[in-house]
């Protein structure tokens, strides 16, 4: 229904345009062409090809083979090279009844959207928009740069080239991914696919590319992979690539070719261009050296040009009709007079596409007619024409199937399934032959072309009577026949001998060092068992033996089964000692009788001593003496992950906590997949923190040792909660007195799975205050056989608080049976999420704890600055507020101010008349609160003009305008119109005390010279000083209430500057002047100086005071309240 409404309206904005039917009986209908006469395009070619449109209507609408009974009509406008102009254009035309565009030039997606939003054909001449192509109302008669590629690939496969590299410069980097995809389509490969910087732009920017050296890198990178180079680029980049080849010798023995994609016509008077830089394409091209020496040919006959087609037959006749047409109506493009006779304007290929665009459409439109009207046995009617002509997609579809045609330019064109043309393209190579206009015996000429047809690729024909010559005489290989690296070919017999004999050496000397190694490794091994690596002499341990416990910041907790018991305080201290200049952790071993260190036991010392991982605490070795053994390992300043959880003053962010875990869970896995195999002791206490806040597992490992030992008696109570982490299965081999219990895997899965809770819920392994030996006995009972679930920590508090992911894992980890418990690389996936946008970085989160953690000194130092800081800053604005901050900047940096004469400033004056009255009647605190409320009104207004306030005493208010910085003759309507906005503030100012009352500000007005300087040293003030300042005041105290009064020299200045309402007073007494004429200030005009626009309100330097905030990080508890 709608196209239907659509067509209709067409063809009514046809009948209103001029009659459908002219006197010949044939319709008319508007076609839009949107060519770049102006703009920024440099390569514009609207004012030389226009004239191919009006020559291709003209041969239409008075022929009789095409649209015998439609008449084209033509509409056109001048784009300027702006997609904007362009589209507001085409939407223009559109209403106006067009029903095709050909055009625009450059860029046209934009356009062609918008002519696909009415689904009406756009055939484009020079567009090379590659989006464009997927829109069914669109056709392209400038075969896009992607159609090249085909030519590329049927060239390749007509010399068997089957392996190729490409190089490209940036703007043919979808070239060069098509020409890839079609490589693969074609079962060729891609040796090297590198994209390079175009030479301009790199010297332009002083980029590293513009180095001479810069192409012998690509072709040292890739030459000994590939021997044919495809180079999408500008000409300039080709002859600095084949330079770099030439300067590495690779066209010496002709095994190397060079294959160059250039999408212009080809133009015999130029095809020395692809071997000699030119800078004028004008010029004429010369030959380099004569007798063209070997180097320089062997280069230029390792080179092949794809390029388009030249034009056939009669084109030049086509060119010259072009230029006539361009000169008459509608475009109307005549060459000047000077240069008709000496120069023909050059006319290019997109002539011929044009004409081609406006052929094509009208033959398509066409055979549509004849579909419509011949064939069924119907007459032509307008409506019928409208819906014909206005429907893109089937004009665009019948073009397709009417390819392909003969062009203007003697060439048979194809459009494709997208309606982009394949082109017509040729290869040039290096011939000696004679072109005109080239003063040398050889250059590039044509030795073949490429056929289109039905297929995908075209095929490409060489010509037999223009044979290429081939540097040496032998076409060049896509592969050497041994292979890029000689693999494909036999060695002789002497080379496989020696290889050989060279490899049964080296097996030789290989077995004989594995045997010497696994000797000598063994002989280390059995002295590393006998102690002589793992054993410490007790000599070496200082601070231990003689002074017992030692004070360290670590605390291990009650729970941890080896701390002695504090009654006093909550601090439990870890034994430390010095052994070799460091601070190491001493855990000690007793035994009632002596004890012989097994053979199994000094192995798995050995082991110990050898595993080292960051999240490992390190076993340094250990001290055996009769009844007791000392395992040193490394001191950690933090105390372990207990002591942590359980310090209120640290606050455990999800950063810290992600931090922790992860940790704990990369020690896990070291440990598992280590000949440990498990842990069996794990628990928080059982996990310590380094000094820089990285958390390191310890107390693993020496099973059979540590169960031989006798603890000191601690009490049933911590024996129990030493358990609470143990899992139910252990707890129950527990019961077997015979027994001996390490540990297993999922056990340390249970324990972690308790840690988790602890760290997250900080309430302590179950979060209850109940016995630990009665939890320890719920935990072993397991499920009942009533349905009683098993003992485990109470999540439900932690539920909405915490994500849901970790008390999932939390859960899973402490489930009753051990299967289910899932493996630590299991649980490291799972908990990824708590890592979410926190640094990857072990040393950026170490930093960044002892950042927050570290007692938050540089917080608390960051804090002090900032304050420290804005303190600076209002007291530079106090000082910029009390003198001209021009003269402040002087002062600060300790230059003198020299008092300065300025020959014109204006001064204002005011007071409050009736104010000593007031005061009288007022209290001091009200007097100050009003005069505070009113010259704070006073200050927010005079911001907006270009004033100084010198200063206020009392009710007395004095401003200044037109120094210290000089503002030429507005320093009297900066005042004037100040003084204006003032009076009308204080007639709506309320006085908080005496409401009902109006103040009665009386103002005076002087311009005249003046003396400005500093004065004072204790309290320096800037002054002002001379008869200007007296003569203000006078015009203040002889004024009149809610008056502005101002005096001759005043009035004289803002009649010459305009735009204020001045009334005479009349002759005054005025004190030092005697009889003075007057004036009265009564208003302004648009004229006047208007205020400016002040950004935001200017904030009071200092408050009134109040309690002093209290500093506080709700981040950080540990940082004490201020108070």
């Amino acid at each position: 229904m709608w196209r239907g409404a659509r067509v209709l309206l067409l063809a009514a904005l046809g009948l209103l345009a001029g009659p459908a039917v002219a006197l010949d009986k044939k319709f008319n209908i508007t076609i839009g062409y949107l060519p770049s006469i102006k703009g920024e395009l440099r390569d514009r070619q609207g004012l030389a090809i226009s004239g191919a449109l009006s020559m291709a209507l003209e041969e239409i609408n008075n022929g009789t083979k095409l649209l015998p009974e439609v008449n084209l009509q033509l509409k056109w406008n001048d784009t300027r090279c702006d997609t904007v102009t362009a589209t507001r254009m085409l939407t223009d035309m559109t209403c106006s009844g067009v029903v095709a565009f050909f055009g625009p030039e450059g860029r046209c997606h934009t356009e062609a959207i918008v002519a696909k939003s009415r689904n009406l054909p756009m055939i484009s001449y020079k567009c090379s928009d590659y989006q464009t192509s997927t829109l069914s109302n669109f056709a392209r008669l400038e075969p896009p740069d992607t159609q090249a590629t085909k030519s590329v690939i049927a060239l390749l496969r007509y010399y068997r080239w089957t392996k190729f590299s490409i190089l490209y410069e940036e703007p043919w980097v979808t070239v060069a991914l098509t020409l890839e995809n079609h490589a693969k389509k074609n079962n060729m490969t891609v040796n090297h696919q590198r994209p390079v910087i175009e030479g301009f732009k790199c010297c332009e920017e002083k980029m590293a590319c513009c180095a001479p050296g810069f192409w012998y890198q690509f072709i040292q990178e890739t030459k000994n992979r590939t021997r044919i180079y495809v180079f999408l680029g500008s000409t300039a980049g080709l002859i600095d690539m084949m330079t770099a080849m030439e300067s590495l010798q690779l066209f010496a023995k002709g095994k190397y070719m060079v294959i160059f994609v250039d999408m212009m016509t080809y133009v015999p008077k130029e095809s020395l261009k692809y071997l000699i830089k030119t800078e004028d394409r004008g010029a004429t091209l010369v030959c380099p050296k004569t007798n063209w020496e070997l180097p320089f040919k062997k280069r230029a006959q390792s080179l092949l040009v794809v390029v388009s087609s030249e034009p056939e037959g009669s084109y030049e006749l086509f060119t010259s009709k072009v230029r006539d047409y361009n000169s008459m109506k509608p475009f109307e493009f005549p060459l000047p007079a000077v240069f008709e006779k000496k120069f023909n304007k050059f006319v290019s290929i997109y002539a011929a596409y044009l004409y081609d665009s406006v052929k094509l459409y009208a033959t398509a439109l066409h055979t549509l007619i004849e579909e419509e009207t011949t064939y069924k046995n119907e007459s032509l009617t307008y409506e019928k024409l409208m819906t014909i002509a206005t429907n893109g997609s089937l004009i665009v579809s019948k073009m397709i199937h009417i390819t392909p045609f003969k062009s203007v330019a003697g060439m048979s064109i194809r459009l494709d399934e997208r309606a982009d043309s394949e082109g017509n393209f040729s290869v040039l190579a290096f011939k000696n032959t004679t072109v005109e206009d080239i003063k040398c015996n050889a250059s590039m000429v044509p030795v073949g072309h490429f056929q289109q047809s039905s297929k995908e690729f075209p095929e490409y024909k060489s010509n037999a009577l223009v044979p290429i010559d081939w540097p040496d005489g032998i076409k060049p290989e896509a592969e050497p026949s041994c292979g890029f690296l000689n693999e494909k070919c036999p060695k002789d017999d002497s080379q496989i001998t020696s290889l050989v004999v060279a490899g049964t050496l080296a097996v030789t000397l290989f077995c004989a060092l594995v045997v010497t190694i696994s000797i000598y490794r063994k002989w280390k091994i059995e002295q590393e068992i006998e102690g002589l690596l793992w054993k410490i002499d007790p000599q070496d341990i200082a601070g231990y033996l003689g002074s017992g416990l030692v004070w360290s910041p670590s605390k291990l907790s009650l729970a941890s089964g080896i701390s002695g018991e504090s009654k006093c305080c909550t601090q439990i201290f870890t034994t430390t000692a010095q052994y070799r200049g460091n601070v190491v952790r001493i855990k000690e071993l007793k035994f009632s009788k002596k004890k012989d260190i097994p053979r199994e036991v000094m192995k798995e010392m050995r082991l110990l001593r050898e595993l080292k991982h960051d999240n490992l605490n390190s076993f340094i070795g250990a001290v055996v003496e009769p009844l007791r053994v000392l395992l040193i390992t490394d001191y950690c300043a933090k105390g372990s992950l207990y002591d942590i959880i359980e310090n209120e003053d640290i606050k455990l962010d999800q950063m810290f906590i992600s931090s922790l875990v992860h940790d704990l869970i990369k020690g896990m896995i070291f440990i598992h997949t280590s000949p440990l195999i498990y842990h069996g002791n794990l628990k928080s206490s059982n996990c310590v923190v380094t000094s820089r806040w990285m958390l390191q597992v310890t107390d693993f490992g020496l099973h059979d040792l540590r169960c031989c030992a006798e603890n000191d008696f601690i009490g049933e109570h911590q024996y129990y909660r030493g358990l609470l982490w143990k899992s139910p299965e252990l707890l129950r081999q527990l019961d077997d007195p015979n027994g001996f219990v390490g540990g297993t895997q999922k056990g340390d899965v249970y324990a972690f799975g308790i840690i988790l809770y602890e760290i997250i819920a900080r309430r302590g392994p179950f979060g209850f205050a109940t016995e630990p030996k009665d939890i320890v006995e719920r935990v072993k009972r397991g499920t009942r056989a009533d349905g009683e679930e098993p003992l485990r920590p109470d999540t439900r508090a932690l539920e909405g608080a915490v994500d849901e992911y970790a008390l999932s894992v939390m859960r899973d980890c402490w489930a009753e049976d051990p299967a289910a418990r899932p493996d630590f690389p299991v649980i490291r996936s799972r908990l990824k999420k708590l890592k979410s946008g926190k640094s990857r970085n072990i040393m950026d989160q170490m930093m960044d704890m002892m950042e927050k953690y570290a007692n938050n000194l540089e917080e608390l130092v960051t804090e002090r600055t900032r304050l420290l800081i804005e303190e600076k800053q209002k007291t530079e604005d106090l000082l910029h507020r009390m003198l001209p901050k021009s003269v402040a900047r002087r002062l600060t940096t300790g230059e003198g101010v020299e008092p300065e004469s300025f020959d014109s400033v204006t001064i204002y004056f005011s007071d409050i008349v009736g104010f000593t009255a007031m005061s009288a009647e007022s209290t001091p605190l009200q007097v100050v609160n009003f005069l505070n409320d009113l010259y704070t009104v006073f200050d927010r207004i005079i911001r907006g003009y270009d004033v100084y306030k010198v200063e206020t005493i009392g009710d007395a208010y004095m401003v200044v305008s037109g120094l210290p910085i000089r503002n030429n003759d507005r320093h009297v309507g900066e005042i004037a119109s100040m003084a204006l906005e003032l009076l009308n503030a204080v007639k709506t100012h309320k006085i908080s005390h005496r409401p009902n009352e109006i103040l009665k500000l009386r103002i005076g007005i002087h311009t005249g010279a003046v003396v400005a300087g500093v004065v004072g040293l204790t309290m320096p003030r800037y002054c002002l000083f001379g008869d200007t300042v007296n003569t203000a005041s006078r015009m203040e105290s002889n004024g009149e209430p809610l008056r502005i009064h101002i005096s001759p020299s005043c009035k004289q200045a803002l009649d010459k500057l305009g735009g204020y309402v001045v009334e005479p007073r009349g002759t005054i007494p005025i004190k030092g002047k005697g009889q003075l004429q007057t004036y009265w200030l009564v208003g302004a005009t648009e004229k006047a100086i208007q205020k400016r626009t002040v950004e935001g309100e200017e904030r009071p330097l200092f408050c009134r005071p109040r309690r002093s905030p209290r500093l506080t990080d709700s981040r950080h508890p540990s940082i004490s309240d201020v108070r």
